[in-house]
């Protein structure tokens, strides 16, 4: 049995300088407060909406949403005119005033709460004083203090995590405080404290060497909320112990992860890859990038020049190929028949400049970890109009996606499939634009030294591809085109394969084929091992002669 003693003010760690959102009282115990917050998580869990996932988040993100907007209460004082007459939710820690009056404590401020008759109250078995609670209503005021009409009140799901978290440290569980907090990071997302529990996760396991789980947390943290807004504020703040323990400090997230982040990442392989190109540019960062970008465009082009090769051995077939979709218009199987076995008699393999493309992209990505690890140090270094490498950039971004348009189009152009209908040839076209857009949402919140290393990557394949195709109009200029046709293939490679099994019938003649095949097998075996075979139907009839 756990004997539980009511904490004092002089019993806690000093929390001066964190938020009321964030500073636990003295009283009740804190064992008493942990299992009070629990029934509030708990309360949260059984409430919580149902049909979640990304596909109904996406529905969410395009759709109107008729239930209260989340708030924070910042966004009261600053733009008042915005949000007064209008329905909204905002959480913080509830005291009451009067029967009808009370207040939410939140870092921007005190919010006025105006409480009707027949306000309703969900998820609290007790009065909700001192707790952490989410109030819906209409925003009555605006402006130094707002005021809500209050319509409802319940508990916070994001801030009660939090809270439990800094419970679960006070009561020293730092593991599970570091879990409470991964578990907070979602809900809270929509708040000022999304970044606190994100990062407070990441440094307690990082104040504990847990390697792996620190570097997860501070990473997402720093993509996340690295950058600045549109008034050049840091993007998220949050709360770091002073070293003397005489209390908190608010800093910009990206600062005060900085230090710890690249001192995990900095034995790291990857880390030091991208530290050598860096050097070999003379510490110049985005040049360090374009660098690593050429050099690996050189060490793979091996793979991008045969890509090209099979590319322009299937353009060549491209008058041939129309032939032969004219003369077998109403009948597709004949037209694949004839169609591999033109490309067996000319040695050309059809997916031969797709699996040099799929090896290329996993060199790429695994390249890319370097400058993921290097991140910190890319903080505050920037080139033409990029201020910070470390943060996003959305010129960059656009010239990114318009580079990703571009490489689908010589890529269909390079690689077209004759085979293709009309209706699929208009999809095709249609995923041209479709995934560089898709891109475009994605990598909002990527830093641009990403964006970069993927743009200047690029720009060197299609400096590759111009020069390989002034290669071969040259040759083609010389009258040396018999080098560029690959010689033809009798039976072998993919080509010859797909041949054989598109001209391959059903039923018995299959079955004949198969048994010639083997008799053929047999019979070459047979040979090469000086034998001679002979079928049982050959042998004399009659009995054995006797000795």
């Amino acid at each position: 049995m756990v004997l539980c003693v009511a904490a004092t003010a002089a019993e806690l760690p000093s929390q001066e300088g964190l938020p009321p959102e964030l500073t636990i009282a003295p009283k009740p115990a804190l064992a008493e407060q942990l299992t009070a917050l629990q029934a509030l998580r708990t309360w949260n869990e059984a409430n919580r909406p149902k049909g979640g996932g990304f596909l109904n988040s996406l529905g969410k993100m395009f759709s109107k949403s008729s239930g209260p907007d989340p708030v924070q209460p910042d966004w009261l004082t600053q733009n008042p005119e915005v949000f007064r007459g209008k329905l909204i939710e905002v959480s913080g820690i509830y005291s009451k005033i009067s029967a009808d009056t009370g207040t939410l404590a939140t870092e921007a401020g005190l919010v006025l709460l105006s409480m009707p008759q027949g306000l309703e109250i969900r998820g609290f078995t007790k009065s909700p004083e001192g707790l952490p609670v989410a109030v819906e209503g209409v925003v009555e005021a605006a402006g130094s203090i707002p005021q809500i009409r209050v319509s409802l009140i319940k508990p916070s799901e994001w801030l009660t995590l939090l809270r439990i978290g800094r419970v679960q440290e006070l009561l020293d569980q730092p593991d599970t405080a570091m879990k409470t907090y991964q578990e907070a990071a979602m809900p809270a997302a929509h708040s000022a404290f999304a970044g606190f529990a994100r990062s407070r996760a990441g440094l307690i396991a990082y104040e504990r060497r847990q390697t792996k789980p620190a570097r997860g947390q501070l990473s997402s943290a720093w993509n996340a909320f690295s950058g600045t807004d549109r008034l050049g504020h840091p993007k998220a703040y949050t709360w770091v112990p002073l070293k003397d323990g005489t209390g908190w400090e608010k800093l910009p997230l990206t600062k005060a992860i900085a230090e710890p982040l690249d001192s995990i990442n900095r034995n790291d392989f990857w880390y030091k890859f991208m530290q050598f190109f860096v050097t070999l540019s003379g510490e110049s960062r985005w040049l360090g990038i374009v660098l690593l970008s050429v050099v690996s465009r050189l060490i793979i082009w091996p793979l991008t020049k045969k890509q090209l090769a099979s590319a322009e051995a299937m353009k060549r077939l491209q008058p041939q190929i129309k032939a032969l979709q004219e003369r077998y218009t109403d009948d597709k199987q004949q037209f694949q028949q004839e169609f591999w076995r033109l490309c067996q008699a000319n040695g050309v393999n059809p997916l031969g400049g797709c699996l040099p493309m799929l090896i290329q992209m996993p060199v790429l990505i695994f390249l890319y970890k370097g400058i993921q690890q290097y991140i910190v140090q890319f903080d505050g270094h920037g080139f033409l109009w990029v201020k910070n490498l470390a943060a996003p950039d959305m010129p960059l971004l656009v010239l990114y996606t318009l580079s990703m348009i571009l490489f689908q189009k010589m890529t269909q152009k390079l690689q077209p499939n004759p085979t293709m209908n009309a209706q699929q040839a208009q999809q095709q076209q249609m995923m041209t634009y479709m995934m560089p857009i898709m891109f475009f949402f994605f990598f909002q919140s990527f830093p641009a030294a990403f964006l970069l290393y993927w743009v200047a990557t690029n720009v060197v394949y299609f400096a590759q591809q111009y020069a390989y195709t002034a290669s071969v109009a040259r040759k083609e200029a010389a009258g040396d085109s018999e080098s560029l046709t690959p010689p033809p293939s009798k039976s072998g490679g993919f080509a010859g394969a797909m041949t054989r099994m598109m001209s391959m019938k059903p039923g018995a003649d299959a079955e004949k084929k198969d048994v010639a095949d083997k008799q053929s097998f047999h019979e070459k075996q047979a040979q090469q091992q000086g034998k001679k075979t002979a079928k049982p139907a050959d042998k004399p009839a009659g009995k054995r002669p006797k000795r």
